[in-house]
C-alpha cells in the first residue's frame, strides 16, 4: 500500500513536469531543458551529498548504476522529444509501453513472478489507455519511435533501481544520475544555448524542483513493492492528464475518455485490492 501510494504521487508530479516541458520545448532545445533539470537536481542534493560523501565514494553494483544512468538518459531525452513533437495523449500512450517492458525485464532479470492476475491488470490498463487517447500516430513516425525508445530506456532504469535500491541508499541513486546526466548534456547545451526569459526560467526551475521530488518519491516506492506492480500504477497518469487538460486547458473529455479512465482506475485498483486481500488472509488466524 505504501509503495503504490508513493508511486501514485510520483506519477502525478511527473505528469505536471511533462506539461511544463511541452511548453518550454517551443523555444528551447531538449538538451538545455534536460540540463537545467539535472543542474537544479544536483544543487538540491548538495547538502545530502556532503553529508554522505563517504557512502557515495564506495558504490555497490557499479555496472547496474551505469546501466541505470544510460536507461534514465535515454528515457528523459527521447521522452522529452516525443512529448514535445506529437499530441500529448499520443506521447502518454507510448509511455505506457514501459509497463509491458518492465514486466518482461523484471521477470527475466529480477525473476519477479508474473501471475495470470498481474498479466490481466496490465492488459486491462493498456486497453483503458488506448480507449482514452485513441492515438493516431499519423505522420509522426520518427517521434513515435522516440517514444518507444524512451519507454524502453525507462523500463531498464526502473528495473535497475529496483535491484540497486535493496542495497544502496537513495542519495546514491539520485546523486549518480543527477551528476552523470548533467555532464552528458553540458556540451550540447553550451552549443545550443538560448538565454531564457524570467518566465521561462521559472518554468525551468519548476521542472527541476518538481521532477527531483518526484524522482525521490518514485525511488522510495521501489523499496516497498515489486517493479512490475509499480509500473502498472503508471496507467493512472492518463487520468492525471485528463484532469490537467480539463483544469488548465479547458479540454472536456468525451464519453470514450470517461469510459477509458474508469477502466484504467479499475486496473490500478486491482493490485491494491489484491494486496489488501493477501495481507488480510495472512493475518487471519489459522485453525
Amino acid at each position: 500500500m505504501k509503495g503504490i501510494t508513493l508511486a501514485l504521487i510520483s506519477t502525478a508530479l511527473f505528469t505536471i513536469v511533462g506539461v511544463f516541458v511541452r511548453q518550454l520545448s517551443t523555444d528551447y532545445d531538449t538538451f538545455q531543458i534536460l540540463f537545467f533539470r539535472q543542474l537544479i537536481f544536483m544543487l538540491l542534493l548538495l547538502p545530502a551529498i556532503r553529508k554522505n560523501i563517504g557512502v557515495l565514494l564506495k558504490p555497490n553494483k557499479i555496472s547496474l548504476h551505469l546501466l541505470r544512468i544510460l536507461g534514465a538518459f535515454t528515457a528523459l531525452y527521447f521522452g522529452f522529444i516525443s512529448v514535445s513533437n506529437i499530441p500529448f495523449s499520443d506521447a502518454t500512450a507510448l509511455g505506457f509501453l514501459q509497463v509491458l517492458f518492465v514486466a518482461l525485464i523484471a521477470h527475466f532479470v529480477l525473476v519477479e513472478q508474473i501471475t495470470s492476475s498481474r498479466i490481466f491488470t496490465i492488459v486491462v490498463g493498456f486497453i483503458g489507455v488506448m480507449t482514452v487517447v485513441r492515438p493516431t500516430f499519423a505522420s509522426h513516425n520518427l517521434y513515435v519511435l522516440s517514444g518507444v525508445i524512451a519507454a524502453l530506456g525507462a523500463s531498464v532504469a526502473v528495473v535497475c533501481v529496483r535491484k540497486v535500491a535493496q542495497s544502496e541508499p537513495k542519495i546514491t541513486l539520485m546523486a549518480y544520475q543527477a551528476l552523470a546526466i548533467g555532464l552528458m548534456t553540458l556540451i550540447p547545451t553550451l552549443y545550443l544555448w538560448r538565454t531564457p526569459t524570467v518566465e521561462d526560467f521559472m518554468l525551468l526551475l519548476l521542472v527541476g524542483i518538481i521532477s527531483s521530488f518526484a524522482q525521490y518519491v518514485g525511488i522510495s516506492a521501489y523499496k516497498w513493492v515489486q517493479a512490475n506492480i509499480i509500473a502498472n500504477v503508471e496507467y493512472v497518469k492518463i487520468i492525471y492528464s485528463l484532469i490537467i487538460g480539463l483544469v488548465v486547458f479547458s479540454e472536456i473529455p468525451d464519453l470514450w475518455s470517461m469510459i477509458g479512465a474508469l477502466i484504467i482506475l479499475i486496473s490500478a485498483l486491482i493490485p491494491l485490492i489484491w494486496s489488501h486481500y493477501q495481507t488480510t488472509k495472512e493475518d487471519s488466524p489459522k485453525c
